[in-house]
This record gives C-alpha cells, sequence and structure tokens, in this order.
C-alpha cells in the first residue's frame, strides 16, 4: 500500500507542477503587458457575496487565487486521467 500512496502522491505532484506551469505562464503574459503598456501592480477583484466595492490584491495573490481555482476544478480529473495513463502503460509492459 505504500507504494500505491507514494505514485499517487507523485501523480499529483507532477499535475499540481503542471498547473503551476500554466499559471506561472499567463502571468509572465501578464507582466509582459504591464511592462510594454503600463498599469497598475495591483489588480481588482469583486466578490459577488459582498455588497461594498473591490478589494485590490498583489499578483502573488492572484496566483494563489488562479492555482487554487485551477486545483479545485481540475486536478482529481487529472489524476483520473494520468492513472489511467500509467495503467496503460504498465499494462503493455506485461
Amino acid at each position: 500500500m505504500d507504494s500505491l500512496n507514494q505514485i499517487e502522491k507523485q501523480l499529483e505532484d507532477r499535475s499540481v507542477k503542471e498547473l503551476e506551469e500554466i499559471v506561472d505562464t499567463f502571468l509572465t503574459s501578464v507582466e509582459r503587458v504591464r511592462n510594454k503598456y503600463g498599469g497598475s501592480n495591483y489588480y481588482s477583484y469583486v466578490n459577488k457575496n459582498q455588497s461594498k466595492g473591490t478589494s485590490c490584491i498583489e499578483p502573488p495573490i492572484v496566483k494563489n487565487h488562479l492555482l487554487y481555482m485551477l486545483k479545485e476544478n481540475h486536478l482529481q480529473s487529472m489524476l483520473r486521467y494520468k492513472s489511467k495513463e500509467l495503467l496503460s502503460k504498465l499494462d503493455l509492459m506485461s
């Protein structure tokens, strides 16, 4: 069982890393836009559950929010996909 948990943990770590790379690529592109055209280093955030105005968030918080959203929406399906892919590869080896 221990090795199965290790495999699952590695698949999860790789999936999270893939999502982090997507977020980093996006934020690098946003940074290029800001450097080229100017603009604020803060981003407005509107929470539909709050009736008063917006909040300003900095890039590290933007990164955390984007990563959280991607993990919430895609991590489990990524793990299922990668698990099936791994099982198929193992099946080919036998």
